[in-house]
């Protein structure tokens, strides 16, 4: 099922601005995604927007209220933006379409979703639960929505517990950008938001978190 378009460039309504610092990843038609795929309280139409960084974010840097996720209601008129040129800035990613699958996501063992609760982090190292993911699936799609982080260092705190001081946050969607000033490295992103700021359509409350790996 077609759900949306990957990289080119975004189309905003007026007064909304492209944060400068962030490149165009995605365009997702929430009305095409299959419903409760995602067990997240997505809006129920228009397109969001995700945008992020291709640069070194030099270890984890969490980004709240960056402008990362951007939700424009059905029937809004919009205008596509060219890239910014206030700074230095990357061409467009290449464009292509984006189409949806489901699968399901466990977390990894280095997850707070298991290292919080000693129960399952013993199940998890008992019976080698983190192996059935098949996580190398999540490499070959353009955005993941949804599900536990996949990161090749420790997973960005999700506040799996009520006791944690982001108790809440869950994934909204994760991705790799090539980096354009680092050939042979990769950044992976992620980003995050409280469900109960999802559920109102907050989306200004998003959080992108960053990471690079070679």
């Amino acid at each position: 099922v077609l759900v949306g378009r990957y990289g080119g460039l975004p189309s905003l309504p007026e007064g909304v601005e492209w944060n400068s610092g962030l490149d165009f990843v995605a365009s997702v038609d929430c009305a095409a995604l299959p419903p409760d795929a995602c067990n997240l309280p997505l809006p129920r139409d228009g397109h969001l927007l995700f945008f992020a960084a291709r640069t070194d974010p030099d270890g984890f840097a969490l980004m709240e209220n960056s402008r990362s996720v951007i939700h424009v209601p059905a029937g809004t008129p919009t205008t596509e933006r060219p890239v910014p040129d206030d700074q230095e800035y990357f061409p467009a990613l290449d464009q292509h379409p984006l189409y949806a699958r489901t699968f399901p996501s466990l977390p990894s063992s280095a997850d707070d979703a298991v290292l919080l609760h000693p129960e399952i982090s013993d199940l998890y190292f008992e019976h080698d639960l983190e192996y059935l993911d098949q996580r190398s699936r999540q490499w070959e799609v353009s955005l993941y929505l949804g599900g536990y982080a996949y990161s090749p260092q420790d997973p960005p705190i999700m506040g799996s517990s009520p006791e944690d001081e982001k108790g809440g946050w869950v994934l909204l969607a994760q991705a790799q950008l090539d980096m354009p000033d680092d050939p042979g490295f990769t950044a992976c992103v992620f980003w995050i938001i409280q469900r109960d700021e999802l559920a109102a359509g907050n989306f200004a409350a998003a959080g992108l978190v960053s990471i690079s790996y070679h």
